[in-house]
């Protein structure tokens, strides 16, 4: 039986968010002694899946599948509802936002099989993401603003996190010869059949 477009991208969506939630829980507990707070590392390995669903998944399903697998994480914060469901929203736009100014800057498209784009994107977002987080936390959670250090050092973690990914994401593309299938799954509508 084969899926519809949106069925496959829904069924993209639950896997991809699943994912997204567990490797955030096995990056705090490898990292945690590289954590300076439960919203801060040195390395941060689910950056690159926000930046990669963005990417694969397009952007609204990608803003989507990284805001639903922050969902089940409000749990393990700290705060309230609003302001998790507002972090939630600062990690999901950051990447989608990241997507736009790198299109707007470079005035093309990215190419997922070369790194130099995915490394460029990913700088634009861990710039982008620390910058959004903190805003948010000045208005939202001043708590959350420990020292003024965190903004860098979230952008390493981040970075270092996202970058990580993209190497190793863009060497499979390649080994595997995935390009075309990813294409086709980052459309945002259905292709009709010529």
């Amino acid at each position: 039986m084969r899926l519809g477009f949106y069925q496959e991208k829904v069924l993209w969506v639950i896997v991809c968010a699943a994912l997204f939630s567990l490797t955030h829980l096995a990056n705090a507990w490898l990292f945690q002694y590289l954590s300076i707070s439960q919203n801060i590392s040195w390395i941060y390995l689910p950056a690159f899946l926000r930046v990669i669903y963005v990417l694969v998944l397009g952007p609204w399903w990608g803003f989507t599948t990284i805001f639903l697998g922050g969902l089940p994480l409000i749990g393990t914060l700290e705060g309230s509802l609003i302001q998790a469901l507002l972090n939630g929203t600062c990690s999901a736009l950051s990447p989608v936002l990241a997507l736009g100014l790198f299109k707007l800057l470079k005035e093309r498209d990215l190419l997922l099989n070369r790194l130099s784009d995915l490394i460029e994107l990913c700088l634009l977002y861990a710039l982008l993401n620390a910058v959004i987080h903190h805003f948010s936390w000045a208005l939202q959670q001043p708590d959350q603003l420990l020292t003024v250090a965190q903004l860098p050092i979230m952008v390493v973690g981040d970075l270092l996190g996202a970058v990580v990914g993209a190497y190793f994401f863009s060497l499979l593309i390649r080994r595997l010869g995935l390009y075309d299938k990813l294409k086709r799954l980052s459309q945002t509508k259905p292709v009709k059949p010529s």
